[in-house]
C-alpha cells in the first residue's frame, strides 16, 4: 500500500506541480487576460456590426444583433467614396507613410551602423542625448515647426506643409529606432566584418554587403512601426494640414464625428476599418521577415 502511494506522490515532469497559490495566480492571470481581450474585442466587434448595418443613421447605436435591428449593408462604405474625400485621404496617407518609411530606413542603418561599428569622440554623450530626446513628445515643437516650414517655404514655395510633416515623424524616429538598430548590430560578431576587410573590402561594402542583409528582419520591423505612425497620429496633422485636400485618414475620418453638418458615426466605423487594410498588407508582405527579426534579436551572438 505504501508502495503505490510513493508511486502516485512521484511526479517525473521537469515542471513541479502547481501549489494552491499557483492555482489561484493562474486563474487571477487568465482572468485579467480575458477581461483584456473583452476590452478590446467587444469595441472592434461594435465597429464592424456598425459599420455594415444598414439600418443606423447618422448616430451609432449599440444594440442587441436581431433580425429587426441589423440589415446587411454597404451603404456606409458607399458614402465614404461618393460624398467625402477618402480616397484623396487615404492617398495623402499612404504618401506620408511610405515616404517615412523610406527616409527613416535610410538614415537609421546608417547611424545604427555607425554608433555599433564605429568608435568616436563624443559617442557616448550622443547615444545618451539620443535616449534622452525620446522622452519628448513630437507635438512638443509644434510651434517650431510652424517657424521652420515659413522660412524653408519662402525660400522653396514647393516645400509643403506634408513634407514638413514627413520629416517630423522621420526626425521623431530616428533616435529610437537607431538605439534599437544598434543594439541589434552589436549582436552580429565583428568577426565577419574583419574577414571581409582582409579580402578587401571597404567599410560601405561590409556595412551593404555583410551587415544589411543580416539586419534585413530589424529594417522590416523598423519600416512597419514607421508605416504606421502617420496612420494613426492625429493631433500633428491637425494643427499643421489646414486644407481638407491634404488631410491625412485619422484627420479626414474625423470631420465625421465633430461636425454636426457632416456626422455620420456609422461611416466612420467603415473609414476605421478600412484603416487597417494597408497595414494588415504590409504586415502580411514583411511576416517573415517579422519573425524572424523578433525571434534573432532575442538571441544574443
Amino acid at each position: 500500500m505504501s508502495i503505490f502511494k510513493k508511486k502516485q506522490e512521484l511526479y517525473l515532469s521537469d515542471r513541479q506541480p502547481l501549489t494552491v497559490v499557483g492555482k489561484i495566480l493562474l486563474l487571477v492571470s487568465y482572468a485579467i487576460l480575458f477581461g483584456w481581450a473583452f476590452v478590446i474585442v467587444w469595441p472592434l466587434t461594435q465597429m464592424v456590426v456598425s459599420a455594415f448595418n444598414g439600418n443606423q443613421g447618422r448616430y451609432l447605436i449599440l444594440n442587441k444583433i436581431t433580425d429587426e435591428s441589423y440589415m446587411f449593408s454597404l451603404k456606409h462604405f458607399e458614402f465614404l467614396f461618393t460624398e467625402t474625400k477618402y480616397l484623396l485621404w487615404v492617398k495623402n496617407t499612404l504618401v506620408i507613410a511610405i515616404a517615412t518609411a523610406t527616409l527613416t530606413i535610410i538614415i537609421v542603418s546608417f547611424t545604427g551602423y555607425a554608433y555599433s561599428r564605429f568608435r568616436f569622440k563624443g559617442r557616448k554623450a550622443s547615444l545618451m542625448a539620443i535616449m534622452l530626446i525620446q522622452t519628448i513628445p513630437s507635438f512638443a515643437g509644434i510651434t517650431a515647426y510652424y517657424t521652420m516650414h515659413s522660412i524653408i517655404s519662402s525660400v522653396a514655395p514647393v516645400f509643403t506643409r506634408q513634407m514638413m510633416l514627413i520629416l517630423i515623424y522621420a526626425g521623431g524616429g530616428i533616435a529610437a529606432n537607431t538605439f534599437i538598430l544598434k543594439g541589434y548590430m552589436d549582436s552580429i560578431s565583428t568577426e565577419l566584418d574583419d574577414a571581409a576587410k582582409i579580402d578587401g573590402c571597404s567599410n560601405m561594402k561590409v556595412y551593404r554587403l555583410i551587415i544589411m542583409p543580416i539586419v534585413r528582419p530589424m529594417l522590416s520591423i523598423i519600416a512597419l512601426w514607421s508605416f504606421i505612425g502617420p496612420f494613426m497620429d492625429y493631433l500633428l496633422p491637425r494643427v499643421l494640414l489646414t486644407n481638407a485636400n491634404d488631410y491625412t485618414l485619422a484627420q479626414g475620418l474625423y470631420t465625421l464625428m465633430n461636425n454636426r453638418e457632416t456626422l455620420n458615426q456609422p461611416a466612420f466605423a467603415a473609414g476605421g476599418l478600412l484603416t487597417a487594410v494597408p497595414i494588415v498588407i504590409l504586415f502580411a508582405v514583411l511576416q517573415k521577415q517579422l519573425i524572424s527579426g523578433l525571434a534573432q534579436g532575442s538571441v544574443k551572438g
